[in-house]
Parts: structure tokens; sequence; C-alpha cells
């Protein structure tokens, strides 16, 4: 099975969600390339994806696209990516900030049974899960953190997404999003509040989420350095590993 493909195709169509959000927008590049601002600031929410076929003047585009917006982006160095464009990114700051890795959860891989302080997000708490989303990757309170709140709806409430939370005590403490495609569900907004991790929150959501999937599909993710680990003792698998350019640090 093209894991690769499989990854990517679910991570061009989550980009392309990204881009229907409140204030965002997506910019067609050459061939399948393209750019997708969130309407969000924040550079690991906008992507680039440079896809085979893609040239300079696709990179100077985007860069245009999202300054125009006031956003930072990041392009992953998918294995599609030309190597003809490596200049034109140098050129314009743009470097690698980081290594992830593309990842899998074979179909015959064992799943979680499901947790009782695991559910699936209905549209009533889709607001509360995208300020837990915010909270979880380290946001702080304030007029940013509410502004993420409808973006967070929009994630939630989207026809190809599922979110799913796990609540202590009246309050959601970890967030996942599963967009799904014909081959694939794929995994994003995997996080828990900072004061709350290390504590095996992420395994029982890990179990809660897989437990309702069906089990035909795979399961794809972009693993952070930091997340790595996790997944891996999980039962993840490698696909490759994938540079993370961007004119930022902070992503």
């Amino acid at each position: 099975m093209d894991f690769a493909g499989i990854f990517d195709k679910n991570f061009f169509s989550f980009a392309g969600m990204l881009g229907g959000a409140p204030g965002g927008g997506l910019l067609p590049l050459g061939g399948a390339s393209l750019a997708a601002a969130s309407g969000q600031p924040h550079a690991g929410e906008n992507y680039a994806l440079l896809a085979s076929g893609a040239c300079a003047d696709d990179v100077e585009k985007a860069a245009r696209f999202f300054a125009e917006r006031g956003a930072e982006f990041v392009t992953p160095w998918l294995p599609q990516t030309p190597h003809s464009i490596a200049r034109t990114l140098e050129e314009r700051g743009i470097e690698r900030r980081r290594i992830y890795t593309s990842m899998y959860l074979p179909v015959e891989a064992e799943r979680g049974h499901g947790s009782p302080e695991v559910a699936e997000v209905t549209a009533d708490d889709a607001a509360r899960w995208g300020e837990a989303a915010w909270y979880a990757f380290g946001g702080e309170a304030g007029k940013a953190a509410k502004a993420y709140v409808p973006f967070g709806e929009y994630l939630a409430n989207h026809p190809k997404n599922r979110a799913f939370a796990l609540e202590e005590q009246g309050r959601y403490v970890s967030t996942a999003l599963i967009h799904e495609t014909d081959e694939a569900y794929g995994l994003y907004y995997f996080a828990t509040v900072p004061e709350r991790r290390r504590q095996g929150l992420a395994a029982k959501l890990m179990d809660g989420v897989t437990a309702a999937l069906p089990e035909k599909k795979p399961l794809v993710l972009l693993a952070t350095e930091a997340g790595l680990p996790f997944y891996i003792n999980y039962g993840f698998k490698i696909i490759d590993k994938v540079p993370v350019y961007s004119a930022c640090d902070d992503i």
C-alpha cells in the first residue's frame, strides 16, 4: 500500500479544508500545489504545499498570498516537492525549522476499546472544543483565545471532520480532530493542556478515537519531534521524515 501517497492526499485535503475557515482563503498554484490560509496568523495553521511541478514563481505567489493576510506559514518538504525551489525558499528566509515524521497506524493494529471520558464533540460543544484546542497547544487567555473559538467551531463542525475530546470535571483537557478522505483518517489537533501532560491522557484519548473509527482505513498523521516517541509506542509506523520550512521559528 502506498502510505506516502495516502498521507499526502489526506494532508492536501486537510489544508484545502482549512482554506474555507472564517477569514481563510485558498490559492491554487502550479499543478496540485496550493496555499491554504486558515484565517489564523500562526505559522503552523497556514500551509504552502508544493507538489511535483511547483516552481519558483509558486513560492513567490504563496509568500505574497500570506503576506497580504498578515500570516506566517509553513512549507512541509514532501517527497514530491521539487528540489529546484530550494534556492527560492532560502532567498526569502524560508528555512528548515523542524523535522517532523509522517506516520500511519496499520488497519490490523490493535485499536482502543474506548473510554467514558472520551466523547465525540457535537455541534453544541464545538465552541468549547475550539477553546480547549487553543489552550492544549499552549495558547494564553485573552483576545487571541476568543478569536480562535469560531475557527475551532468550524473545524469541529466541518462535514469531513470529527472532533473528539477527553473531559475531566466538566472541562475538555485533551483534543483530537479526524479528517476523513477516501483512503484514510487523518489525525490533527491532537494535544493536551500543558498542566495535564505526561499523565496518560494522550493514550486514553487515542484509545477513544481509534475505538470510534472503522478499522478499514489506516490512521495517518504528521508527528512533531516531541510527539514521535508516543506515536511509536502506540503502534504507528514511520512513512517518511518531513522537513518543515518557515520564515518563522515559532511553529
